[in-house]
């Protein structure tokens, strides 16, 4: 092991793969948005084994980091943020409004500055930016994001209905139903884990012991391989849930035998619910 590091992600966002030279496909373990907070637990050629904000780990290619010390990488921690709320916002030049990065949603870029129509950030590269204030929300500091509603969860959610599945994907580019699930609480001021076996065991959520107890902004899981949660998605009521899908992308569907959305693959693999309280 290699000696600990600091740094952030100053690409719009990168992917995290299983090992070096393989972050593609199956190998693809997460996605890592601009200005994530990394910690570098080991280095192999110019690849990085990393953790990130929400713990979870797995290498990235050194190019898509910009190392800081462990002073400088705490203080811009505790700095307020701009929370990004739209799915995807381009970052400005200061001098001439010419996009110098992207950002995606729930990245949270460092403040520096505003003015009636732009934030300004600080980005990992040493750049300053500009995003429309309409893109965002200011954070007190990059954990402090205020809490939303189970409604805001679920109604966010359904603006990526369509969006087709990316395995391993946190980003409105796609996703995988874990990330889906984790990006919408994430953006209303709660932290799951990244995976559906994580989120099923997560000791903040209170176990739904009946499917007729379910209750909006539920978070319900399946088993589509093995005993084990490999599916998640989130309750919006009346028997339907929301979820990013292996074989629809972002979709509803029913518990209901009788609804023209029913999964009845999924209607029988589910096994069981959480609830996280806001």
């Amino acid at each position: 092991m290699g000696k600990r590091g600091y740094g952030f992600i100053k690409h719009e966002f990168c992917n995290v793969g299983k090992e070096p030279y393989k972050i593609l496909g199956k190998n693809l373990v997460t996605q890592a948005r601009l200005s994530e907070p990394i910690q570098i637990l080991e280095e192999k050629a110019h690849w990085y084994y990393i953790e990130m904000s929400d713990g979870y780990r797995g290498w990235i290619h050194s190019a898509n980091a910009e190392q800081v010390s462990e002073k400088m990488w705490r203080e811009w921690l505790e700095k307020p943020h701009v929370l990004v709320t739209d799915s995807f916002c381009p970052i400005l030049s200061c001098a001439n409004l010419k996009s110098i990065n992207s950002a995606v949603m729930a990245a949270r870029l460092r403040l520096i500055g505003e003015n009636a129509e732009y934030y300004l950030v600080a980005l990992p590269d040493g750049q300053a930016g500009m995003l429309p204030k309409t893109a965002g929300i200011v954070i007190q500091s990059f954990d402090e994001i205020p809490k939303g509603t189970y409604d805001s969860i679920i109604e966010t959610g359904k603006k990526f209905i369509g969006l087709p599945y990316f395995w391993g994907g946190t980003t409105p580019y796609g996703f995988d139903c874990s990330g889906f699930v984790q990006t919408l609480f994430l953006i209303n001021g709660f932290k799951l884990p990244r995976d559906a076996n994580q989120q099923f065991e997560f000791k903040k959520g209170e176990p739904v012991k009946e499917r007729k107890e379910l209750e909006k902004g539920d978070a319900v899981f399946f088993s589509t391989s093995d005993s084990e949660p490999s599916h998640v998605g989130i309750y919006m009521g009346n028997g339907e849930y929301i979820h990013s899908s292996g074989k629809s992308g972002v979709c509803i569907n029913s518990f209901y035998p009788q609804a023209h959305n029913y999964r009845e693959d999924l209607d029988k693999s589910y096994i069981g619910a959480r609830r996280y309280r806001l």
